[in-house]
């Protein structure tokens, strides 16, 4: 057994929930408004791992950064992305790709890959509960954190992204 442990600091930035389930319903808590403000505010990178996509004005934020420059990239869940109980997703990810977004599937994951994680530039995280649906926005129990720092970047960079990318063997979705 090992006794190694990484260690990563970081700034949390803020924290965000569901606002079908808030309290308050304040919209400044809300999971996927924070989601799109680090899309508009990626300059280079955002690179995503991801369970379930479906929320559609995320999924705008990830083409308007495209459109930018920013060089998004996306692993999503295989059986999710392939389901036919879950066609939405699988519409989304063809807008994606014809958008130039690089979008790969998890086809020989070891386990669930069950992520919702975006590294953005190199320096910032989110990630938490937060399905990428609106059922997580409107209906579900969900919370999301964001964390400023690259030691935090660089290991969900390198034990979360580059890990699923170099292992899970991710192809081009149909």
């Amino acid at each position: 057994m090992s006794s190694e442990q990484l260690v990563a600091h970081g700034t949390v930035r803020g924290v965000f929930f569901s606002l079908g389930t808030t309290p308050s319903h304040d919209p400044r808590l809300d999971c996927a408004k924070a989601i799109i403000d680090l899309f508009n505010g990626a300059q280079k990178t955002a690179h995503v791992a991801i369970f379930t996509l479906t929320e559609r004005h995320i999924v705008d934020a990830m083409i308007a950064a495209r459109n930018r420059g920013v060089a998004v990239e996306v692993v999503a869940d295989a059986q999710q992305s392939r389901s036919p109980s879950n066609p939405v997703q699988k519409q989304v990810i063809a807008k994606l790709q014809q958008a130039g977004v690089a979008v790969r599937l998890a086809v020989k994951q070891t386990a669930l890959m069950h992520n919702k994680v975006a590294i953005f530039d190199g320096r910032t995280v989110c990630t938490g509960s937060f399905n990428w649906t609106n059922a997580a926005e409107k209906r579900n129990d969900e919370n999301l954190l964001i964390v400023d720092g690259t030691q935090v970047a660089n290991a969900y960079e390198k034990f979360v992204f580059q890990r699923i990318l170099a292992k899970e063997t991710l192809v081009e979705p149909d």
